[in-house]
């Protein structure tokens, strides 16, 4: 063994953990720099959403249903995604449950197309 090797405990070398400890907290100090940054732009982003909200308002759409709209066609999103997991024959059988405890879900139009009336 070299003379500058020193071992604690059981036979771990002092200088390979002290140079593994200072890496990893390292590392670490990138990670939380980089969530750092992260939010700050999730902050900024967020603030042009209340300005865009705000400025729906000052136009005359109802917040409460503006939120509404937001908050369904996020839903509807995981809805999708639910049955795109899903092969063709058993995305047809959840459906067909679904219709069946009167929890139909209808699509959410992702073009330009008006919604139909409300009778």
């Amino acid at each position: 063994m070299s003379s500058n090797i020193v071992h604690i405990g059981n036979g771990v070398d002092q200088g390979k953990l002290k140079s593994a400890v200072d890496r990893i907290l390292e590392v670490q100090g990138q990670i939380d720099s980089e969530k750092a940054k992260y939010m700050k732009l999730c902050k900024d982003l967020k603030e042009d959403i209340k300005d865009i909200k705000q400025q729906a308002k000052d136009a005359g759409i109802p917040p409460k249903q503006l939120n509404g709209i937001l908050k369904r066609h996020e839903l509807y999103g995981k809805y999708d995604a639910i049955r795109t997991d899903m092969d063709e024959d058993d995305a047809e059988l959840l459906d067909q449950m679904e219709l069946s405890l009167g929890w139909a879900v209808e699509p959410v139009a992702n073009d330009n197309t008006e919604a139909p009336e409300a009778a």
